[in-house]
């Protein structure tokens, strides 16, 4: 069970129990009020900025974080193909993200990654827990600037291996990830076949991906 609030009343929501339409709602809502909060923040430091050359260069940067996280937004939209490359939608991805939510904390972003084809329908989903991952990364993983994420993405015999590992805070022996997001990429994951393995690691978090590759039947003719 996973409580939200709304007019400062809790809510009980089971993710488990919602069908694939709700679910894809839930995970649009709070990808959307965690990119409101990012623009939100922006917006009160130019707010609080001295000069006017400081209040312009602030919305400067405002500007150019907004037009990634809208990227993001346009990138993990229903698919009009059948087929996708996930891995260049992966590299797209993650190049937005280093945008909107790594640069200013001095994080180094590194991708791996090596054309896949796949069909689109679960290729989005896989993209929306990356996404996730990669916004509780830039939320929780950092105290201080600096840092890497690194994503590696292959193929091992017939799946998908996607690993998102960085190297901030991490979660305690024993911990699993918890919070909204979390419950919402165990979700998806469920709900379109994806292992999610929390991996244990001496330094940060690293996450595990594996989703076997459903290729599009050719049309005849």
């Amino acid at each position: 069970m996973q409580a939200t609030r709304m007019h400062g009343l809790p809510i009980v929501e089971p993710l488990n129990d919602l069908d694939p339409h709700r679910l894809l709602l839930a995970e649009f809502i709070h990808r959307s009020a965690n990119d409101f909060a990012v623009a939100c923040a922006e917006v009160d430091l130019a707010r609080r900025a001295v000069t006017f050359d400081d209040a312009r260069d602030r919305l400067a940067i405002v500007f150019e974080r907004l037009l990634a996280l809208a990227s993001i937004q346009r990138l993990l939209q229903a698919p009009r193909d059948a087929e996708m490359n996930f891995g260049r939608k992966l590299c797209e991805l993650c190049h937005y993200h280093a945008q909107a939510r790594f640069a200013a904390q001095g994080v180094f972003v590194n991708v791996r990654a090596c054309d896949i084809p796949i069909d689109s329908g679960r290729g989005r989903i896989l993209l929306m827990i990356i996404s996730e991952l990669l916004t509780n990364v830039a939320r929780h993983a950092f105290g201080s600037p600096g840092g890497t994420v690194d994503i590696e993405l292959a193929s091992r015999d017939g799946e998908i291996c996607c690993l998102v590992r960085d190297d901030g805070i991490g979660i305690a022996t024993g911990r699993a990830m918890s919070g909204l997001g979390s419950a919402i990429i165990t979700a998806l994951a469920r709900e379109a076949g994806i292992q999610c393995n929390l991996l244990s690691c001496r330094i940060g978090t690293s996450v595990e991906l594996r989703m076997p590759i459903e290729f599009v039947i050719p049309p005849e003719g």
